[in-house]
């Protein structure tokens, strides 16, 4: 197996995809959190945006050496971050749609990756596992950017007890909600669109987790006869 290249903090380094899980973290629960505590100060959220899109970008980073693949995504953070200082400035619905939009694309790239270096690793790493975690939280994040469109190409396609508005917060919540199986009951789909897409993403999710730990025990098991046999 080839050596596996780290990210370092300060003065230490920590395991690419464990930087990655970290980051993916902090955007689905430090972000909210700051946008509570920033309120309208538009420098801030600008800011905080910024900051977590190079979080994300070293990370990229650190999974890929390929530089036509680094070059896509750096214009593709530069085009979000734009977009959402325009969206700060002009309030443009437009322009709002189109950075989620490109946002989905980045995520849908960085699963693509994910995925290919979970497929051609041949033994069981911490930091395996670390990406298989990463895969599985970017595939909830992607199937919110599906609910979000569907109700905006369909208003009312989801039910909720406060309006869901265009924050994709909400739909974050409910495509982790609908993943894991939890279903609280509290945001309902509506429409058959929606309820196709929440089946989809139920089988999916069920599906990821059978297959990748199959995946996952079957490296390790061959690791195992490997060792014995030597």
């Amino acid at each position: 197996m080839s050596k596996v290249p780290s990210v370092r903090i300060g003065g230490r380094e920590i395991g690419r995809f464990r930087f990655l899980l970290l980051s993916l973290m902090m955007m689905i629960g430090l972000r909210p959190l700051l946008d509570e505590w920033i309120g309208e100060r538009i420098w801030a959220d600008v800011f905080t945006d910024i900051f977590f899109a190079c979080i994300l970008m070293s990370g990229l980073h650190a999974i890929s050496r390929q530089p036509r693949e680094l070059r896509f995504a750096l214009l593709l953070v530069t085009a979000i971050v734009l977009l959402r200082v325009f969206d700060y400035t002009y309030k443009i619905q437009a322009l709002y749609s189109l950075q989620l939009g490109l946002s989905a694309i980045f995520l849908i790239q960085m699963f693509i990756m994910i995925g290919t270096h979970i497929e051609k690793e041949e033994e069981v790493t911490i930091d395996l596992i670390m990406a298989a975690a990463c895969a599985y939280i970017l595939l909830g994040m992607l199937w919110a950017y599906a609910y979000y469109f569907v109700e905006n190409l369909h208003p009312g396609s989801f039910k909720a007890s406060e309006n869901l508005g265009d924050d994709i917060g909400n739909f974050l919540y409910y495509s982790f909600v609908t993943l894991t199986s939890t279903g609280y009951g509290d945001i309902l789909a509506i429409t058959k669109s929606a309820r196709a897409l929440s089946i989809l993403e139920v089988i999916s999710g069920q599906l990821y987790l059978a297959i990748m730990i199959s995946r996952l025990v079957g490296l390790h098991a061959s690791q195992s006869w490997i060792g014995k046999g030597k």
